[in-house]
């Protein structure tokens, strides 16, 4: 079995919130940190369709893998209707540090940004410092 094939269904299974911070994202972690670019292809190609717990976990343990694979995916994730999906995906990439990385942040993302990070004080700091690492000021 693919390591991408292990990871989906292990995003899919239930955990209670405690379990999954806790323990269950250590291995979801050391699994995506294994994948392949075929892996990613594969990733790449459904994510978008799996159930929203799914995402929010994928958005959250992906920025401990390669970052050449991560950043177009959590971008991509950043664009999302999903208020939830769009702040995890802007924590994953303030935490894999993307001020090397030459991350370019459209005008409508960084208005969508700006307005998420009124709705509660954690949503205003992970916007501020990806921000402040991006160099953006808005």
């Amino acid at each position: 079995m693919i390591i991408f094939q292990q990871l989906d269904e292990y995003l899919n299974k239930e955990f209670s919130a405690d379990l999954w911070s806790d323990d269950a994202v250590i291995y979801a972690i050391d699994l995506v940190q294994k994948m392949t670019s075929t892996d990613w292809d594969s990733l790449k190609s459904c994510w978008c369709d799996r159930p929203k717990e799914w995402q929010y976990r994928c958005a959250e343990i992906i920025s401990d893998a390669d970052s050449q694979q991560v950043i177009p995916l959590l971008l991509e994730m950043l664009q999302t209707p999903d208020d939830e999906l769009t702040i995890t995906a802007a924590d994953s990439l303030r935490s894999i540090g993307v001020a090397e990385q030459n991350v370019y942040l459209n005008q409508d993302v960084l208005k969508r940004l700006q307005m998420l990070s009124q709705n509660s004080s954690i949503a205003r700091i992970i916007v501020n410092e990806l921000l402040k690492q991006l160099q953006v000021r808005l």
